[in-house]
This record gives C-alpha cells, structure tokens and sequence, in this order.
C-alpha cells in the first residue's frame, strides 16, 4: 500500500526541512573601539600610577571543564590578560608607571582587579573593579564580548581577538580619571605613598590616615617634604619598583611566548565547537525526521515506512558520534594549549621562582625583606599590630 499523493509530498517536504535547518545565528560584537589617549600633557606630579592585578581565575563550572576549560589553561590566561590589558593601558598616555602585580600593593595608586567568569574562542565575559588607593570605587563592571570565525581575520600584530574588550575597560579607566580634579589626583598620590610607608612600618606612618567605616581612608596631615623617616621609606619603595619591573618583564616574555599559540587554540575551538554543534542539530532533526516517518508507518500500517524511519534514526546516531569525534578534538586543543604554557622557571637576585603558584608568594617574601632592611636602618617599630591591615 502507497501514502496518497498530497500526505507523501507533506511527509518529506516536512522531512526535509527538518534535515536542512538554518544556519547558526550568532551575536557579532563590534570592534569599533578605538583607545581614547591623553592629549594635554599632565604635570607628572599628577599621573597616577597603575596596578593591575594578575586576573582571578574565576571559577570553571562543569560544562566549561566538557569543553577542555583547564585549570592550567586558565592560570595562563590570568597571567596573559593581565598584562594585555597592562599594554593596553599604555597606549592611552596620561598614566604614571603601569604595571602587572602579582599581590594587591601601594606601590600603585590605582588597582586594577578582574575576574575571568567565561573565557574561550566564542565568548569572553569579564568582571573588572577599580579603585584607587584612597578606597574609592571607580567602578564595577562586567564586560561581555561573541565572536564568529570572521573575527579571526586580519588580526593586527600584537592585538589580541578580543582586544575591543580590552580597550572598552581601558577607556573606561581613562574616562573616570578624566572626572578627578587636580586636587583630587594629588590626594590619591599622597595616600598610597602613606599606605606604603604604614605597610612598611606602621608607626609612625598610620598617624598620617584615617579609616573611615566605609572603608575609604583620609589623610589627617602630611609629614614634611625632608623628613628622614619618609625619605628611607621612598627608597625602599624604589627597589620595590624596581623588582616588580623585573617581575614584569618575565610576564612580558610569557605574553609574548603565549600569544600566537593562545590566538590559534581559540580560533580552532571555535570551529570545532561550531562543527560539533551543527553536527548534533543535524542528529537531532534526522532522529525526529526518522520518528515522524516509523511514528506514520506504525499508524498506518506501512511496514517499509518503519523501516525507512528506523535506518534513518541509525543515520542521526551515526552523526551524534560524529560529533563526539570534534568534541574529542577541542579536548585535544586544550590540551595542547596545556603543554605550550609550562610554567616558566626565572633567576631572581640569585633565586630560583617558577612563575606560577610562587612567584606571588616570592614576591610577599620580597616584601618581608623590604621591611627587614628599613627596620635595621631605623630600628623595631612600637606597634606592629597595624601593618597586615593597611
């Protein structure tokens, strides 16, 4: 027995419309943002100095662990976007030092902190929060970019594909300091300089601030241009400079070693994400054709319908574990991402620091020296019980 003519021409005009599909709609994120630069020249009494903040690794839920989100992977990009979005902060002119810290620190007069919630070749969401040193909050931000293949073409040398996020954040920074008066800028200077003094050595430098229950700080005074205390600590607080710009220029080398093959890793997981995407809607339609076509010949008592409906579910299934290949393969990218960011072993003053895990803790140990060598130039202080606090 035969469909009749109008239900057999409905049968696969519905079939095939389920097998074709549509192609997939993504979010194109313009990268139109241009970095906005400083254009009248700043007395340099008034650029402030920037710290940003090796990234928060943020947390890797368990779906991003199914698309080969490694813990290694993201301890890498934390060290690598920090020092991207350094860079990017350098092209806008109108700033002080900029610099990569690997612990929150008054040798900045801003901090820059982000967090990594999404990060991979299609989609990037950020969370950043700046303050300054007197505790106030510049801003709190998420920054949410999407990208298609197309963004993978004409990459400038030394940009990054998301490099308009990066500007976004930059500009915003840029923005915000723009607002701040000359007073004002002055103001944030003189406190991280007595913040730095009061973490070096609480008295007698703490007398100089006042906490506030909001947590901002205020100054009560300033000491005198030539006291002798302050001098001891600003060179103290040079050799600090001097060691975080060490420091940096091995963040530097990684960003530089790390780029191409990062760039190329989220291009490839794009596409195979892609891929393995339309290969699984494809499944899905022909499994749902091929119950359509059995659910008819059930009905109706067509036995080759069944049969043409079963061998066309074996056909999505067959597609299902196609898929299955691609999602191995950005596992595979993962994983070679992995291998080509080992952990770089660096030669500090006679040290050796692998700059993963203990370069942070090298660098509070840095500062424990630091305050070892201004005690034995001035001698113990009377109160300890402040310094972890400021």
């Amino acid at each position: 027995m035969t469909l009749p003519g109008n239900s057999m021409v409905c049968l696969w005009l519905t079939i095939a419309m389920l097998v074709s599909g549509c192609s997939l709609n993504t979010v194109q994120v313009s990268g139109g943002e241009e970095i906005e630069s400083q254009t009248v020249q700043l007395q340099d009494s008034l650029l402030l100095d920037v710290g940003v903040l090796l990234f928060d690794e943020g947390e890797i839920t368990p779906e991003q662990e199914e698309e080969s989100i490694h813990e290694d992977v993201r301890a890498a990009e934390a060290r690598y976007m920090a020092y991207h979005l350094k860079e990017t902060l350098q092209h806008a002119y109108g700033w002080g030092a900029i610099r990569v810290l690997p612990a929150a620190s008054h040798i900045a007069d801003v901090i820059v902190r982000a967090t990594i919630i999404t990060s991979n070749g299609e989609t990037l969401v950020l969370r950043a929060h700046v303050s300054d040193s007197t505790g106030t909050l510049w801003f709190d931000r998420k920054y949410k970019a999407e990208l298609t293949e197309h963004d993978y073409i004409d990459i400038q040398p030394g940009d990054d594909v998301y490099q308009h996020v990066y500007n976004r954040i930059a500009n915003d920074i840029y923005r915000h300091r723009k607002k701040l008066a000359t007073r004002q800028l002055l103001r944030i200077r003189n406190t991280s300089e007595l913040r730095y003094a009061a973490s070096i050595s609480p008295d007698p430098f703490s007398g100089y601030l006042v906490w506030l229950p909001n947590g901002q700080v205020q100054l009560a005074r300033l000491p005198a241009k030539n006291d002798p205390m302050l001098q001891r600590v600003r060179k103290i607080r040079e050799r600090d400079y001097l060691f975080v710009d060490t420091i940096n220029e091995h963040y530097a080398n990684f960003h530089s070693v790390m780029h191409w093959p990062y760039t190329n890793w989220r291009r490839y997981y794009l596409l195979e994400l892609q891929q393995k995407r339309a290969i699984e809607r494809r499944a899905n339609r022909t499994k749902l054709a091929a119950t359509a076509i059995m659910i008819v010949g059930l009905l109706r008592d067509y036995p080759g319908v069944v049969t043409t409906g079963a061998m066309l579910y074996k056909d999505g299934i067959d597609i299902a574990r196609e898929a299955q290949i691609h999602d191995d393969a950005i596992r595979e990218l993962g994983d070679s991402l992995k291998a080509e960011v080992k952990p770089l072993v660096l030669d500090i003053q006679g040290r050796t620091v692998e700059i993963r895990g203990t370069l942070e803790e090298q660098y509070r140990q840095w500062r424990e020296l630091l305050r070892e060598i201004y005690l034995q130039e001035t001698g113990p202080p009377a109160d300890k019980t402040l310094q972890d606090s400021i």
